[in-house]
Formats: C-alpha cells, structure tokens, sequence
C-alpha cells in the first residue's frame, strides 16, 4: 500500500508540474502578447490617449513579466527541495490557481478589455473579412465580436489584426461573465476520500457499466443507501474516475453542516463554474447565458438549470455525467422536490447527459423520482451483511489501518461487529489510532466490542466524548457547541476568534486534534469539518437537557452558542479594520448595476471580509435561536447596528453579496421568535418593510439605498427622518409620498363570493383563504396585500377546507366538487394565462397585467381550463371536447427580454435600453426615460429607481390626484435641482469632502 501511495502522489506531483508549465506558458504568452502590441493601436478615442491610461497598463505589464520570471525561478528551485507529500501539493495547487486567476482577473486587464472592445467593433468588419478568408467562423454582434469556431493554427500577419489579441479579449470577457457565478466553497475531499483499492468493486463495476452505456434510457442512476454505508466515498470514486476519463461534468456535495451547501441556491451556477473548469469548450456558451441573462440567479431553478446546464452541454456531443451527492442532506423538501424533477426533465431533453445521484432514503425523492422510468436505482447495497463483499470491503479497511496495533483475532472481531456499516468501521479505527489517546488501542477495543448493536452509531459517539477529560469537558462542549450553531464551517482562527471573544479558554487546534476521529481541518483552507452528518445529528440530540440520571452526559448547549455567534458578529459589524462603513466597495459611479462593475466579486472579496460576509448574512437567525439570558447582554451594540448609517452600511453588504431576501427572512424570524422592546420591534419591522419596498433597486445597486431609496421611502419614517438628516444632495419628492407604509387593513378583500375557510401558514406569514367563488387566494400576514396576483383556480365548485403544509411549500384545498387539490405555495411566476368563452387563450405578465401580445387561437367553442407545463408549454381544455398544447417560446421572450439582451457591462458598450420618455429635467442630462422595471435612464445611465406606485404619476405630470395615496395614479412630482449622482454620488454624504 506505500508503494500504492508513492506512486498516487508521483502522479499528483507531475501533474502539479504539468499544470505549472501550462500556467507560466499561458501568462508568457498574454504578457508578450500585451507587451508588444503596438500602443498607437492600443489608443481607442481622445480621451483615453489623455488619460494615457494604457501606457500605465504597460508599465504594469513589464513589471507583471519581471516578477513572474522571478518567481518562476524560484518556484522551480524549490520543486527540487520539496517532500512529495500530499498537503504540500494541494497548497501548491491552490497557490498557482490564486496566482492565475488574480492574473486573469485583475483591474488592468479587466480596463483594457473595456476599452478594447471599442476597437474591436470598430473593425469588426475587417476580422469578419480577414477570418472567413481562413475558414473561420465568426459572429458579429453589436456589443462586440464573439468568435465561436477558431482555426488555432491561424495567425493573420497583415498588419490589420491581431488575431491572438482578439482571443485574449474573448477569453477575457468569457472569464468575468463566469465569476460572476456565485459557488459553494464547501469542499468535499476535504472530509471525504475516494474508495481504497480493491474494495467496491461490485457497486462500481455497476455504476461503471451504467455510465459507459450509450443506448441505456436510464440516464439518472440513485445509489439510495443508509447513513454511515459509504455513499459518498463512492461518490468520491465516481468523480475522480470520470474525471480523468474527461466526462465528468460537475459536482455538487450536499452537506447538512453548511448553510449554503444546505441549499440549492448556488447549485446550478456552482455546477455551471465546474462545467468551464472540467470541459473548458463550454465556457463561451456558459458565459453567453449569464451575458445575456445577468438577472439569471434570480429565476426559478428550473430555468437556470435549463439555461445555464441544459443549454451548455447540448454544445459537445459526448456523454457529459454530473454528480450529486447527499440529496437528502438538501434541508428543504421543496427544493429537493424542484431539483429532482429540473433533473428528471434535463435528461429528458439532452441526450448526452447523465445524473448520478447518492442519497439516503427520503420520501420526497422518492415520491418524485421512485415513478420514473429513466432511473436506475441501487438500494441498500452498500452496507447489506447478506452482500459479503460489504464485509470483505470493511476487512480491508480495518486490517490495513490496525495492523500492528491490534492482533487479527481483535481485527477481524472490529469487522464483524461493524456488521457491513462502514462510518462505524471508520470511526472505530481512528479512535483506535488516534495519537491523543488516553487508554491503551486494547482498552478501547474491549469497549467497542462490548456495545450493543441497537443504536451503534449513537454509543460510538459517547465513547468518542467519554475519552476526554472531565475537567475539559465543559470547553470541549461549548466549542462542539459553535460548531454546531453556526451555519457556514469555521476555519481555526475564526472558531479561535469567537471563543477569545467569548471568554471560553480552548484552542480549536487542540479541539480537532483531540476529536481528530470526528473531526477533520482542511490542510487547504483550516476549515474544521465534521467527518460524518450523523455525528452532526447525535450533537443536536444532545442539545437537549439530558435527565439526571441519563447514561448520556454529553449536553451540547446551542441556544446559548447562538447568542455567542450574535455578540460576536455585532462585534465584527464595529471593527474599525474590517468592519461597516460607507461605500465599502469603493463605488465610483453609481450609474451602473453591481453587475455591470468590473471584477465585482473581486471588490467584493477584497473589501468585505469573510468574517463580515458571515455576520451580515446570519446574525439576525442566531439572534432568533437565542435565549432569554442573551437578550440583555447585546442591546446596545443591538442598537447600534439597527440605527443610522450603519443600518445603511450593513444594507450595503447586502447588496453586493446577494444577501437582500436572506435578511428580510431573518427580520421576521427575529421579530416573531424574540421578545424584543418595542422600540427595537419596532425598528426591526422598519428596516424590513425598507428592504421589501426597495429590493429591487437595494439588490441591484449599492448606491441608490442612498439616492432612491432613502427619498422615496414614506415621509414620517425614522429611516427617512434620520437618513435625510445625515445625507444632502438627493432628489426630493414633493409630491406623491405616503406618511407611513401601509399596515394591516382590517379587511382583506379579493374574493368575489362567500369565504368558507381560513388558515395561517405554519410560520404564521401568510394567510390562504378558500371561497364559493371557487377560487384560494394568499395573503401576505404582516401588510395584508394578496401574496399573488391572481388567485389558485381549479376547483369547480365551492373551495370549503384549506390548510398549509408544515414547511409552507404547499397548500391543500378541498371543495364541493368532491377532489382534494394540491398547490405549491412557493410558485410565484411572471406570466398569467387566461381562457375564455371567446374561443381564445391569452398570456399576461403580471407586474403589468398587459397582454404579451395578440391571443392563440385554435379552439372552437369557449376555453375552460388552461396550465401551464413544467417546460412552460400551456394546456388548454375546452368545450369542443379538445386538448390542445400550445409552445410559448414567442410570446415569454417577446416582451421580456429587451433588457436582458441589450444590457451589457463595462466590459462593453452601455447601450440606452428603450424607456418611456419623461418630461423631467435632470440638470446635466437629456431625454430621459422611464424601463419598464422602474429606473429612469439617460443615455444607458441609470439616474434612479421609482416605486411602482410612482411610476404613473410621474409619465403625467399633469395628473389632477395630488392627495397622497395607495392608488397608481398618484401625482408624482420631483426636485432635481441638486441631485447628485454618478461620479458625484459620494458627495450625498454632509461629512464628505
């Protein structure tokens, strides 16, 4: 086995090498080519040749290719001295990845590509000439050039183009499209490894058989198997092995332990991010969706999904395997729900990709994925004793890890008490080996043999905590007790940090090493990880106070750990080098969304900390799972954090971290699981009505919290009050303002007949009704509005029962008409359709309760029943006794995607987007107009944002309504007279000089 692994890491070391060479080529070759690029061609207009910005560019160049040949030297000595161990390489590894992406995302680089793709449309004409006179292939768009198919071999030495200065661009443009894809940093090889030689063969020889099977039409293979049987250390194996085989697609590694990897929020641009890493020829066709679509991670997950993956992989013909592993540990049923069925219809629709998915069993994947034809499913295969190469697997493992340690009669007694359950096995050998060790390996095994089969896994764990000190055991518990409050895994020095500013004296080094069987630091990043979910599982049963005389003495104290992660992240929220402060990122304009920003992840990364990212994003959910005892202890720093500016600085991080619909969730929870004083109540309901009316423009660009958002925010609002105090230069609205956000009216009105039931939904936020209009309508509880445009529609009589699901996914209704009726309550589309008794089907977009365009037009009598399709196709029933399905590819892209087509970023052209024209004046600026989503714009600048309510008053500004209401038609009128905006907009600060 030494030899095995001298050999792996020989492997490892000359593809590290490999890889380096590649990198250093790649640099030299951009360098050079940058380097020698004449710099009368690098001059785009006047004004960039007084700026004389790009001679700076070279000088940087030239200093970039000095110290790389440095380096480079330097690294390659070094190479010569280094001990071909595995931890040395992975950190080289992440060290030449950092250094090459920082190379291909840096600010100068990002620069002259904007400027650059000037030149280049200028002379679009003459590399369309030049290149199809090469038998390349080149499409010509009006934000650029984008060449799809390129003879590598060719090199046009004319003098009128440059064409390795064109792929540059490209690569180049591609590349900032692609990270803009937010990805899960959870890592899974840093808990999990892959199957040792020689055992699970028989289950991989399966999976391999499936995978290599081109004409199989089961393209989901589900490995369903008990916790603690191996399914991710197959998983592991399937991964390494396709990817060397070049199929592999992507992967994604639930984890229960993770909040982001708990989710399926970043997974399809997490799987998008693998597709560019694994098959690199994608990548043009990923970073053409995200150019075209930049709202994208707002949609449904079905349609990213469909765009980013289904739509990128159609492009190459051979198989391509994506790999999920964990399902189960996706902690919302819904999103299981939606996933697996954006698989199912993915497959379906591609005939080249396939799925393999591991999880344990769970009654939402199987109720949608059990019924399905095109899966192949292999069920408690992994830890089954009738199988005996499940035993033999575990032999190998336990004989190779305790051989000298433990004589083989003991060996072998281990393998037959695991009984085919390989954590156990695992778990059992590490504490057996474990250099901490407080009692003899002999010891330890007369213990393990002796526990009893029924709840193995739970006593393994107790023996694990049992071995420490008892003196140490109450440090270790509140240690365990972060880890396990926490909703992102900590590195070293972040647990580190929390426990000093918790007055807790442990060290996290000394925590893993100690628990090094069930917990593991990633050599890469130090991030502690548990080894296993069930370890995760039994630590929140011990979060329960166990009896006085309860055999389980491990107590585990979360509520108490939450209101620590709270103090602490109110801290961070003050630090004078890391913490809030105006205009964190540096915004030079605020003429442009986040989006369109050079490099605004980079920003991003660079000037909001990981430890701030965290505390923004997850404070207000600790505080909801804190105690009474806590509540005291934070108020001022409470107070602190929810007054201004700093309430408008933590808005800020929000906005660039995608954090918005997070801290509105969290505002809720906190208002209603926490007894809060009624000032702070109060203010916390504020900041949370703030952020849903602003979402939009908040989420899209940082500065308009300040310039929109703050002006059209109700007259007699503290925010606004205080806001407008500290800030000068805005826009004034001097008509057609509220005095307070609207509250909860004491009648709710919509249905059209008698309301026959009520219900709240479990977490007390919506409200569903049901009515002998036949229809279910929701409300939002809080402001009373209708949570939907339109109510739920189906029932064909009297709707005399509703109720919520326990998670608030769906809604059951039952009615006269003698059926039950299930409804997802999380479906919240921007189209409507409609049937009539004129023979017709119609579509609407409902923000604008428009028709997209004219009807469909097929039945013969009057239409009764109309729905849309999971591949948004509509049904249609009718009275002709007919079915009809109708395709709505033309009528959803009609009207919606002006903007998303022509919208580009810096590192284009900002094209004006097609408004209604205003009969404003905004000093400094002309033909102003209003976007459909709200913005008023100016030759392709944004000015600012207006509510909806606003919107129609202000295209009149002869509307005769002046006294302030909830009605549309609202007169609106604006002082623009000292507006600042753009460049200028820091200038809204009175402290700004």
């Amino acid at each position: 086995m030494a030899r095995q692994a001298l050999e792996s890491t020989r492997e490892e070391w000359n593809d590290l090498t490999r890889r380096l060479r590649d990198y250093m080529g790649a640099l030299e070759e951009s360098i050079i080519l940058l380097e020698t690029y004449p710099l009368r061609e690098w001059t785009v207009d006047q004004a960039i040749e007084r700026d004389r910005f790009l001679e700076d560019m070279h000088d940087t160049v030239v200093k970039l290719k000095e110290k790389r040949r440095g380096r480079a030297l330097g690294l390659f000595k070094a190479f010569i001295k280094l001990k071909t161990d595995a931890g040395d390489i992975r950190r080289l590894n992440r060290d030449i990845e950092d250094r090459h992406s920082q190379f291909m995302t840096q600010e100068a680089l990002g620069l002259f590509t904007a400027f650059r793709a000037q030149a280049v449309e200028q002379t679009a004409s003459v590399i369309k000439r030049d290149m199809e006179a090469t038998n390349a292939n080149v499409e010509v768009t009006k934000a650029g050039v984008e060449i799809t198919k390129i003879n590598v071999e060719t090199i046009l030495t004319d003098g009128k183009v440059e064409l390795n200065l064109v792929r540059l661009l490209i690569f180049q443009v591609d590349t900032a499209a692609i990270l803009q894809l937010p990805t899960v940093g959870f890592v899974p090889s840093s808990v999990h490894r892959t199957c040792l030689k020689g055992t699970r063969e028989a289950v991989l020889r399966t999976i391999w058989d499936w995978a290599n099977d081109d004409m199989s039409n089961e393209p989901i293979f589900w490995l369903c198997d008990m916790a603690g049987s191996g399914k991710s250390t197959v998983a592991m194996s399937a991964v390494e092995s396709w990817r060397k085989e070049g199929v592999l697609g992507g992967r994604f590694f639930f984890s229960i332990a993770s909040n982001e990897g708990s989710t399926t929020d970043k997974f399809c641009s997490t799987i998008a991010r693998d597709l560019v890493h694994y098959i690199p020829e994608l990548a043009p066709h990923i970073a053409k969706v995200v150019k075209d679509h930049p709202s994208l991670m707002r949609s449904s997950l079905d349609e990213q999904f469909q765009k980013l993956i289904t739509h990128s992989v159609s492009h190459r013909r051979g198989r391509i395997i994506i790999v999920i592993d964990a399902l189960d540990e996706c902690k919302s049923g819904t999103q299981r729900r939606e996933l697996i069925e954006a698989l199912s219809l993915a497959v379906r629709e591609s005939e080249n990709l396939k799925i393999f998915i591991t999880s344990r069993p769970d009654p939402v994947i199987q109720a949608v994925l059990g019924p399905l034809s095109i899966k192949c499913k292999l069920e408690d295969r992994l830890h089954d004793a009738n199988h005996r190469d499940n035993i033999d697997d575990i032999g190998v493992y336990v004989h190779l890890l305790l051989d000298g340690v433990l004589s083989e009669h003991k060996r072998q007694r281990l393998v037959e008490k695991a009984n085919g359950l390989f954590i156990w096995a695992s778990t059992a050998c590490r504490m057996i080996t474990s250099e901490t060790n407080l009692t003899s390996p002999d010891s330890i095994y007369d213990r393990l043999v002796s526990m009893d089969q029924t709840g193995a896994i739970d006593d393994l764990y107790s023996l694990v905590f049992e071995r420490t000190k008892p003196e140490h055991c109450a440090v270790m518990y509140k240690m365990l007790a972060l880890l396990l409050a926490v909703y992102e895994p900590l590195t070293v020095n972040d647990l580190d940090d929390m426990l000093k500013h918790a007055g807790v004296d442990g060290s996290a080094k000394a925590l893993v090493r100690n628990l090094g069987s069930v917990l593991t630091e990633d050599a890469t990043t130090s991030v502690i990880q548990f080894r296993h979910p069930t370890l995760v599982e039994y630590l929140r049963r011990c979060s329960n106070t166990p009896a006085i005389d309860s055999r389980n003495r491990v107590y585990v104290d979360i509520a108490n750990a939450h209101g620590q992660v709270v103090s602490w992240c109110l801290k961070r929220f003050r630090s004078r080098t890391e913490g809030l402060r105006f205009n964190i990122c540096q915004i030079e304009s605020s003429f442009y969304l986040n989006r369109e920003i050079p490099d605004i992840d980079t920003k991003a990364s660079r000037f909001i900390s990981r430890r701030l990212r965290y505390a923004s994003f997850h404070w207000l959910f600790h505080m909801a799972e804190t105690n009474d005892n806590w509540r005291s202890t934070f108020t001022n720093e409470l107070q602190h954090t929810i007054q201004h500016p700093h309430v408008f600085y933590w808005m800020e991080v929000l906005s660039f971290t995608g954090g918005v619909p997070r801290a509105i969730a969290g505002l809720r929870a906190v208002t209603r699981r926490v007894g809060l004083e009624e000032s702070v109540q109060s203010r916390m309901d504020e900041i949370r009505r703030f952020l849903i009316a602003f979402s939009v423009p908040i989420q899209e660009s940082a500065p308009h919290i300040y310039i929109t958002a703050l002006p059209f925010t109700p007259t007699k609002s503290k925010l606004r009050i205080e806001g407008m105090e500290l800030y000068k230069n805005l826009l004034t609205v001097v008509q057609g303002l509220e005095e307070m956000y609207p509250g909860l009216p004491r009648t709710l009105r919509g249905h059209e007949g008698s309301v026959l039931a009520v219900a709240f939904s479990a977490d007390g936020s919506r409200i569903v009704s049901g009515s002998s209009d036949k229809t279910i309508r929701l409300w939002d509880a809080d402001t009373g509005q209708p949570s939907w445009g339109s109510p739920l529609q189906g029932h064909q009589s009297w709707v005399t029962a509703v109720a919520c699901s326990p998670d608030n996914s769906r809604i059951i209704s039952g009615s006269d008409d003698h059926t039950l009726r299930l409804w997802d309550a999380n479906t919240d589309g921007s189209r409507i359709i409609s049937g009539s008794s004129d023979k017709t089907i119609r579509i609407w977009d409902v923000n604008t309760f428009q028709a997209l365009e004219g009807p469909l037009w097929g039945h013969k009598e009057s239409v009764w029943a109309v729905a849309f399709s999971p591949d948004s196709r509509i049904v249609s029933g009718s009275l002709d006794k007919t079915i009809r399905v109708w395709s709505t590819d033309h009528y959803i892209h009609a009207k919606s995607s002006d903007q998303d087509d022509k919208e580009s970023t810096y590192s284009s052209i900002i094209e004006e987007v097609p408004g209604t024209p205003l009969r404003i004046l905004v000093p400094g600026f002309t033909n102003c107009s209003l976007l459909h989503d709200g913005w008023v714009q100016s030759s392709g600048k944004r000015l600012f944002w207006v509510p909806p309510e606003n919107r129609h008053g202000l295209q009149q500004p002869h509307l005769l309504l002046t006294m302030p209401t909830t009605s549309a038609f609202r007169a609106t009128k604006l002082d623009l007279s000292n507006f600042q905006c753009g460049p200028s907009w820091t200038s809204i600060r009175k402290d700004a000089h």
